[in-house]
């Protein structure tokens, strides 16, 4: 009985300490989904000011002098944006299995928990990369990324560049999304002939410069909502890990406060039986 109560309360208190780590790990995922969202509003605003500004680039050039053409490869080059770490609720397999035979396709991948599954599906990337674990740090990474992009393009043309990840809704939802990089619709952004702006730069010149700030901010766009989508999973993921632990805690903490009543029940019935033990002999004796 004492070492079943023991063992009883060794495991509340190991139960007891992995619901500490489980809240501590949803304050972290909570304040890091948050300041993600704030950098994603700005990151929204700054690519609408970009492609207002291709728009008004275009419209210096006519139609048929636009260098930028669609890719001339043959094969599509796929960018899948998976979680950089575990307990994020199946987010890396919802990813890695939005687009049907990925196999032998070109991809390239980011989010370590990703590569670790890509092999099992079939899937060789020829480039792979961390996912931010800072929102901080999305400019860095977007600018690693954008890089590994071109030399991959230098590589290899493709048909087209496709990006793969998880988008942030409202409420703390999020959805697979699949979204064109390339070749850009830059007809969608031309724009009526007005007032010409103010330029210091060819204009061809300054809409490729323009472009490939556009493709950073998509990029940077991309990276920020994989990072906001992985931990609002593990958020949702701890949440349901809590209810786990405190069901569990409240079946082990029963489960003491019965044995231990047992061993107070054992206790008096034994202090009884002694009490009638020696009344006994004592009438033996009368």
């Amino acid at each position: 009985m004492a070492q079943r109560a023991a063992d009883v309360q060794a495991r509340l208190a190991t139960v007891s300490s992995f619901g500490e780590l489980v809240g501590a790990m949803q304050g972290v995922a909570a304040a890091r989904a948050e300041h993600a969202k704030k950098l994603i509003a700005g990151t929204n605003a700054y690519a609408r000011a970009v492609a207002d500004a291709m728009g008004q680039a275009l419209a210096l050039i006519p139609p048929n002098q636009d260098r930028r053409s669609a890719p001339a490869g043959i094969r599509p080059l796929r960018i899948l944006f998976c979680a950089e770490q575990a307990f994020n609720g199946g987010l890396s397999d919802k990813v890695l299995t939005a687009i049907p035979d990925l196999a032998g396709t070109r991809v390239m991948l980011l989010g370590a928990q990703g590569l670790r599954q890509a092999p099992t599906l079939g899937i060789e990337p020829e480039w792979s990369g961390p996912l931010i674990a800072h929102a901080d740090a999305v400019v860095e990474a977007s600018d690693h990324l954008q890089a590994a992009l071109e030399q991959a393009l230098a590589r290899e043309p493709a048909s087209s560049v496709e990006m793969v990840f998880a988008e942030v809704g409202e409420g703390n939802q999020y959805q697979v999304a699949r979204h064109r990089l390339l070749p850009l619709d830059l007809d969608t952004l031309r724009r009526a002939q007005g007032s010409d702006p103010l330029i210091h730069l060819t204009p061809q010149r300054l809409l490729d410069q323009l472009i490939d700030e556009y493709l950073s901010a998509r990029l940077t766009h991309a990276l920020l909502h994989s990072h906001c989508a992985e931990n609002v999973s593990r958020l949702q993921a701890m949440a349901a890990a809590h209810d786990n632990v405190t069901h569990l805690a409240e079946e082990l903490a029963a489960d003491a406060r019965r044995l231990r009543q047992e061993a107070i029940t054992e206790e008096i019935v034994e202090l009884a039986a002694g009490l009638q033990a020696l009344n006994r002999r004592r009438d033996a004796h009368s």
